[in-house]
């Protein structure tokens, strides 16, 4: 059942209260004369407050930024942000060998990382899945993000949980992800690290940048890194490339132009398609181990993501800037995939079969966006305001392909514990498309911070656009000429989204918030007959106390959230799935109803300790007020914390991250008998997985000011977990202990 809201308001308004309290910050106060003044180190013309943090995480050492957009594009600290919001810095990635954004965001704050497969993953936050990302600020168009990237090439990675359709185009209710990259610096920096670690996982980069002339008027970085895994499960490897560069030039005193590439190349052998089956074939749990792949060796799902941008940042009068942004990004894949993830085994190891594919296809996705910024006055105050106008254009296409046939006993693995060697089947890629779509949006944007009064602000927004996708389908005859297509299309014109924020500043060191947006999330899923499920509709609203001490150094939130919505995707179990085993969805009605509580904490607490931590109660009811996403769990517990050791032994850096969740369940097909022809009998029946928690170890140890040596450990306890259940009618395992030994230099 839905926790009593009283329960959830007790604790906000229990901080409130704290917040108000006048013993609680004279301790604040306290600290804050016995600190000494803040320092400051001049290098040539530019000078760096030692506690003053921007929007930048590297090189800061904290856990917290001074500054973030994600949410309503206006550069807002987290305490003026009427949302909630997380940002994992570079420091916290260095420090626990966050390496890729599956990594980044099983160490965040209400958000829920779940695979579905060895190649694909989703990130649930307030009950959904995060279809929502922008990299530097701009929208990502692509279904999901694809790839899992490396984060090598990234400053910080913003997360807002709630609806942010003024930012996103598409309000969805769950949040928005935004990787922000790395740019050039004004002085040279240089940084090489190589790490080696558990079931031969090697990794190197190389992170170089600074002035490249014109006294400092043309900088640029690059980022290059390489991988090279093997895996504690059985056949399977992992190749990435990553390259990065960047050039910025400062084209007059006022006019700032950078343009950019990244590239990430992923090779995966041993690809899986789906989970390991859970009930053998007399209805008893299968028991197959954690290392168990069911696959060949040539199944592979390559991708590659190549991606060139441009920004133009302008100075105007009055402290007003003009930017402008473009992405082109592009993502290919062409790979076979044999897994045997259907079926029930048998006591001699038979009865399992396998899936298996040819995926192909490439998409294309172009975006621009422009806006203005500035201070303005008015009625004897000053408030700030942004106007902007963005649109976006994604392709992508899948060639028809021939299949070449096989035996018939191809797709049965007689042992799975021992699978032979099986051919790569046969098959050929045409030039004619087999299906494509394109997905078209554009919006205008308007958003303010007005100054109510001292301790009052508002912070109000508008998005008004439109949204349009197509997709077709074509089948061919056997001399490839076409005999039939099908096109499906939806549109949404004159799409308004607004956004409100109510403030009040307490005291200098929390402030209390509401805020309200709408959600419009046009759905790609489809029906039985090929036709898009009407929009998700909806409304997010959110209460919450935020308080930021030690001049901004530490962060805190808490915050009550809920959310309705109608139309919400479910799949349809009435049909079977379709000739690629692809699932059909139909409409989950009015009502569906999300309610729920975040705490927060995150910079830091004790000069040297650095520390992020996060719980989230999440609940989720459809609208028969029967509870959904049984698959994400109601608790989540998420902290890390590093501390540097004083006096002599300074040079060491220990730490320690939590991860610790409420059960989950699924349901799948459980075998109940066989009927007269031996044929299955089948029960739905609820797989289940406990509550458990993960705990991770990091430790550094720096021999001087450019070299240091790493040392992490992941799952200390070599916990044993299912990842993901009721997937395919099986589960997915999660990874068992780890340890990585890392060496970084840095000039």
């Amino acid at each position: 059942m839905f926790a009593p809201i009283t329960r959830s308001m007790t604790l906000t308004v229990g901080l409130l209260s704290l917040a108000m309290s006048p013993d609680l910050l004279a301790e604040t106060e306290v600290r804050q004369e016995a600190e000494e003044p803040a320092t400051t180190l001049e290098l040539a013309s530019t000078n760096i407050t030692a506690d003053s943090l921007g929007s930048n995480t590297e090189d800061t050492g904290s856990y917290t930024t001074g500054a973030m957009s994600t949410a309503t594009r206006l550069n807002l600290s987290i305490k003026e942000t009427p949302q909630s919001v997380s940002v994992i810095t570079r420091q916290q990635m260095d420090d626990f060998k966050l390496g890729t954004l599956t990594e980044v965001m099983n160490q965040t704050t209400g958000v829920v990382v779940q695979r579905t497969d060895s190649e694909r993953f989703n990130f649930y936050s307030r009950g959904y899945s995060i279809q929502n990302f922008q990299i530097d600020g701009m929208l990502n168009t692509f279904s999901g993000l694809k790839s899992d990237s490396d984060t090598i090439i990234y400053d910080r990675i913003e997360v807002v949980r709630g609806a942010t359709g003024l930012t996103t185009g598409a309000g969805d209710p769950s949040g928005t992800i935004n990787m922000v990259r790395k740019r050039p610096t004004h002085e040279w920096t240089s940084k090489v690290g190589v790490s080696a670690g558990s079931y031969d996982n090697y990794y190197s980069y190389l992170d170089v940048g600074g002035p490249l002339g014109f006294d400092g008027r043309l900088r640029g970085r690059t980022v290059l890194a390489y991988r090279d895994s093997q895996s504690f499960r059985d056949r399977y490897a992992v190749e990435r490339k990553v390259g990065y560069g960047i050039l910025e030039a400062d084209l007059t005193d006022d006019t700032v132009l950078a343009v950019g590439y990244d590239y990430q190349d992923k090779q995966a052998e041993g690809a899986t398609w789906g989970s390991l089956p859970y009930w053998n074939s007399s209805g008893g749990k299968a028991n197959l181990p954690r290392h168990n792949n069911i696959t060949q060796s040539w199944s592979n799902w390559p991708l590659t993501d190549r991606t060139t941008f441009a920004t133009l940042d302008q100075r105007l009068a009055n402290d007003w800037h003009l930017k402008a942004a473009y992405t082109h990004r592009e993502s290919e894949t062409d790979g076979k995939v044999y897994y045997g993830g259907r079926g029930y085994p048998n006591a001699d190891r038979s009865g399992i079969i396998a899936y298996r594919s040819h995926w192909a296809g490439e998409d294309k996705m172009d975006a621009v966006d422009f806006n203005i910024a500035g201070p303005y006055s008015l009625l004897g105050r000053e408030h700030e305001a942004m106007i902007g106008y963005g649109q976006a254009r994604h392709r992508d296409n899948e060639p028809y392909i021939i299949d070449g046939g096989v035996p018939g006993d191809y797709d049965k693995i007689a042992d799975w514990k021992h699978p032979i060697k099986v051919p790569e089947f046969a098959d050929e890629t045409t030039d004619l498309d087999a299906n494509n779509s394109s997905t078209y949006q554009k919006a205008g944007y308007v958003a303010t911070r007005l100054s109510l009064s001292d301790d009052w602000h508002a912070v109000l927004g508008s998005r008004y656009g439109s949204w349009k996708t197509s997709s077709s389908t074509y089948k061919y005859d056997g001399n490839r000429r076409m005999i039939s297509s099908q096109t499906s299309r939806q549109t949404h014109n004159d799409v308004w989204t607004p956004y409100a924020g109510l403030l009040y500043d307490i005291n200098q060191d929390f402030t209390a918030y509401v805020s309200y947006t709408d959600i419009f999330k046009p759905q790609t899923q489809k029906d039985v007959g090929d036709k898009y499920l009407e929009p998700i509709v909806g409304k997010n609203y959110e209460l919450g106390l935020k308080g930021s001490l030690f001049n901004d150094r530490l962060n805190l939130s808490s915050a009550v959230f809920w959310t309705s919505q109608d139309n919400v995707a479910e799949v349809d179990d009435s049909v079977p799935p379709g000739p690629k085993g692809e699932a059909y969805y139909k409409s989950g009605g009015k009502g569906n109803k999300v309610q729920g509580f975040e705490l927060e904490a995150a910079g830091e607490v004790l000069p040297d300790w650095n520390l992020t931590a996060g719980y989230t109660y999440t609940h989720s009811v459809n609208g028969e007020k029967q509870r959904n996403n049984t698959q994400q769990p109601l608790n989540l517990l998420r902290a890390s914390t590093t501390y540097r050791l004083p006096g002599a032994w300074k040079a060491l850096t220990v730490g320690a991250g939590l991860s610790w969740q409420s059960d989950i369940y699924g349901f799948g097909n459980r075998p109940v008998g066989r009927d007269a022809t031996g044929k299955i009998i089948t029960q739905r029946t609820e797989i289940h997985q406990e509550a458990y928690g993960l705990v991770n170890l990091m430790s550094r140890y720096e021999f001087d000011k450019n070299l240091s040596a790493s040392l992490n450990v992941n799952n200390l306890f070599d916990k044993k977990y299912y990842n993901n259940v009721g997937f395919y009618n099986g589960v997915y395992w999660g990874d068992p202990r780890t340890v990585a030994l890392s060496l970084d230099w840095k000039l």
